[in-house]
């Protein structure tokens, strides 16, 4: 094996692959809700990549700089409490 982060087995603990779960999630209610949240299609669409990106690195065991995970979960939340029903 490789030294590089690609290269690395690792193991994801379940409160990790559910916080990429949540990811995945409200991107995709992104996609029914864009034009009620964010109004631009191209803007929303780049934001769920975002999101799914963010998704798959936590997925694959790789971690996210503290900055960019703490964004990413401030961008899921802000984003869950726009489209929540309720």
């Amino acid at each position: 094996m490789g030294r590089s982060r690609y290269d690395r087995e690792t193991t994801v603990d379940d409160q990790v692959l559910a916080e990429a779960e949540a990811y995945s999630t409200v991107a995709e209610l992104l996609d029914d809700y864009r034009d009620e949240v964010i109004g631009d299609r191209t803007v929303a669409t780049q934001v769920g990549n975002v999101l799914h990106s963010a998704a798959i690195e936590l997925r694959a065991g790789r971690a996210l700089p503290i900055g960019v995970r703490r964004a990413v979960r401030g961008l899921a939340n802000a984003l869950r409490e726009a489209m929540d029903p309720r």
